[in-house]
This record gives structure tokens, sequence and C-alpha cells, in this order.
């Protein structure tokens, strides 16, 4: 074979080896960026959980989901409880129970109404009242950017991730399916935006919130659909969010897990028990990633050092040619050093693409993008890891050069 023939095979097989280099390390960045994100993202799991007082009431449950179902909106249709309930604990009047026993809740600092009724596609529409709203305590309570809070029947206020996605304004009429268990309806019924919530960067963000007697009114009109869900009839709830006087937990779960349907928890403790419940996936989840990056790291640098080895007779031309070792070392790093920086970019293209769909795919295993964003740049870290395992694996053939006998090699041509 010619010199020239033997010349331009050899550049052939060096492009081939590059492009191959290039997609291993892009594939090896994706992967570990991905892991990365995956993992940061949950530990955001419960970020978004919203402020619901010091202790929720719910039918009887466990108390993550009573707490998952009403302040992170997850979770199937819940069960109901009495307003007649409701009522006797907000007026703070004397309840009297199947036993004859007579209590009065003072210890009760304010209490909110909630019920679930209906759909905005995917967003849940919750029946509550003003309370919610103009509630005293500091940064708990919601504030409007734009519009009124609802004051009757037909009025319906936005979280503001509904009203961006769906790109709602004050004044527009939006259409509501009923929800009453495990779908909504196919009907649907008219309600009219009075206002949008400033962010709070919580479950808040994404429900829509209008008046029990709306929720109490559609019941009525569909009652059939959960007769087999209430013995109280249309008059019903799913949660009360309570706010307690300080030593007003005790005598509540007193109250009501002896004495009623209901079932109370207390949110800091449901908080708690989340985070030690996540954080051994956690730990899981960050060693899992930690050994992927450090495989994928050194599968690139015994890769390159692979690539580079081959390159031996090369670099035995070029000394005969007269450049000196430290302009091929030069080299080298340059080559290797560019060739960290492509397979980052492919990596990085890889990962922008593939976190959305994988993120789609593993639905409320995450927390919804419009909470916890995830930007490709916190991938940098694996970005850095690259490009260090290319720059090194550089190393191998440049202390093989130094030792390299010139005239030796060629002569095995």
């Amino acid at each position: 074979m010619s010199p020239f023939k033997l010349a331009h095979l050899s550049l052939s097989r060096h492009r081939f080896s590059t492009m191959i280099t290039v997609i291993a390390i892009g594939l090896s960045v994706a992967c570990g960026g991905i892991l990365l994100r995956l993992h940061q993202l949950s530990e955001s799991r419960f970020s978004g959980l919203a402020n619901g007082g010091d202790a929720v009431v719910g039918a009887k449950a466990g108390g993550i989901e009573i707490i998952l179902g009403s302040l992170n909106g997850e979770g199937k249709f819940p069960d109901f409880l009495p307003y007649k309930l409701f009522e006797s604990l907000r007026a703070e009047q004397a309840v009297t129970h199947g036993d004859g026993t007579v209590t009065r809740p003072s210890y009760i600092e304010s209490i909110i109404p909630f019920v679930y009724f209906g759909k905005y596609d995917e967003y849940r529409v919750v029946g509550t009242d003003d309370t919610l709203h103009r509630h005293k305590r500091a940064g708990e309570s919601l504030i409007l950017t734009d519009g009124k809070w609802f004051a009757q029947s037909g009025e319906v206020v936005l979280g503001s991730a509904v009203a961006k996605d769906k790109m709602v304004r004050v004044g527009d009429s939006i259409q509501v399916h009923p929800w009453l268990g495990e779908n909504a309806l196919s009907s649907a019924i008219d309600l009219r935006v009075t206002g949008i919530i400033q962010p709070t960067g919580t479950q808040w963000d994404r429900t829509l919130f209008s008046s029990v007697n709306q929720a109490h009114q559609l019941f009525e009109q569909n009652f059939s659909a959960i007769a087999n869900k209430s013995i109280w009839g249309p008059g019903v709830l799913h949660y009360f969010l309570v706010y307690l006087n300080p030593g007003g937990f005790a005598p509540l779960k007193a109250l009501v897990n002896r004495r009623t349907v209901g079932q109370v928890v207390q949110v800091a403790e449901q908080k708690e028990r989340l985070r030690e419940i996540s954080g051994v996936g956690k730990s899981v989840g960050l060693f899992v990633t930690a050994f992927v990056i450090l495989l994928g790291g050194l599968s690139v640098c015994s890769m390159l050092v692979t690539r580079f080895e081959g390159m031996s007779l090369q670099l035995a031309v070029l000394r005969a040619l007269g450049y000196t070792k430290n302009e091929i070392s030069r080299w080298l790093m340059w080559e290797g050093l560019l060739l960290g920086v492509m397979g980052v970019i492919l990596g990085a293209v890889i990962d922008s693409i593939g976190l959305p769909i994988l993120r789609s795919l593993l639905g409320t295993a995450l927390p919804p993008p419009d909470l916890v964003t995830s930007s490709v740049l916190d991938s940098t870290m694996i970005w850095i890891i690259a490009i260090t395992a290319t720059a090194t694996s550089v190393i191998v053939p440049m202390a093989r050069m130094s030792r390299q006998d010139t005239h030796s090699s060629l002569r095995g041509m």
C-alpha cells in the first residue's frame, strides 16, 4: 500500500475514532447530568407543600395521606366529613356527641373549610372561604396580584401557575368539570375569574379556589354520584385546616379522633415523617448517582487512554519530522480538551431534551415543573468531571512519549 493511501486510511480511522469518542463522552455526560438533576428534584419532592395551619382534620386515613391530599393536591378523591362538625368547631359552640358528652373547643384559633369539587384540566378546584385569603398569620395569607377574592357562587380565584399556564385573566370565564370520584364528569360549569393569587412557591399556585356554597350546589345537583360516599347529604367537606392556640393540639386530637368520624394530624409532625421517609431514598439516590458519575468518568478516561495509546506510531512520525516533545504535548492536551468540550456540548443537548421527557413519564413522583425548576446548568459538576477526565487521560500518552524510542517505533512500520 502506498504511503498516501496509508496516510488516508489512518486519517479516516482517526476521524471515526474521534466521532465515537465524542458520542461516548456525550452519552456519559447526559446520563450523569440526568441522574444528578433527578436526585436534586427528588430532594425537593415535598418542597411545594402549602401552608395549611397547625393541624388538618380529614376522614380516617394515614397521616401522610391526609397531608398530601390536602396540602399537596395528591391522591384519589378523599372521603367526606360532615359540614355540621366544621360549623360547630368554627363557632366554638358546644358539641354534643353520641355518648352524650359535650365539649367546647376554645383551643382553636381559626378553622378553614376545604373540599374538592371540580377539575380544570389537571388542576383541582377547592371550595373554601375568605378565611384562607385573609389569615392573620404573617406570610400565610394569600395575596392577590389582580382582582378580588370570590364573593359568591359562580366565581373563582386562580393560583398563579394556573393563570400562567392557561393564559387566563380576571374577568374571563372558564369551564370546570365536576370531580366527584375517580374521574371528572364530562359535563361542565362556568365560573368567572375574579382574582389571581400572587405566586407562593407552593401547591396553592396550582389550585383554583371557589366557595363552599358552589361545591355544595354541585354536590346537590349530582348527589347520585356521591350518595354511596356521604351519609350526610351534599353538606360535606374533605378537610378542615386548623390554626391552634398554644397547647391546642392534644385536646383537638382527643375530641376529633375519639368522638367523631374524623382524624386530626399535626402538620409539622407529618412533614418530619415525610423528610425521614424520603431521606433514605435520597441517600440511596445520591450513592447511585455518585457511583454512575465515577464510572462514567473512569470509562471516558480509559477510552481516551486507549485511543491515545494507539497513536504511538503517529507520535513517533511527528517526532521524526522535527516536532518537540513540548509541542506534541500541547497538541495532545488541546485534543483531549476539545474532545471533552465537544462531548459535554453533546451531553448537555441530550440532557436538556431527555430530562423533561423523563420527568413527564415519572409524573407525581417528582414535583411539578412550575413549582420546582431544573436547569441544564445544574449539571455543571458533571461537565467539569468529564473535561477533567479527558484532560487527565492525556497524561498517560504524554508520559509514554517522553520514554519513547522514535527510531525503534519507526522501524516497526
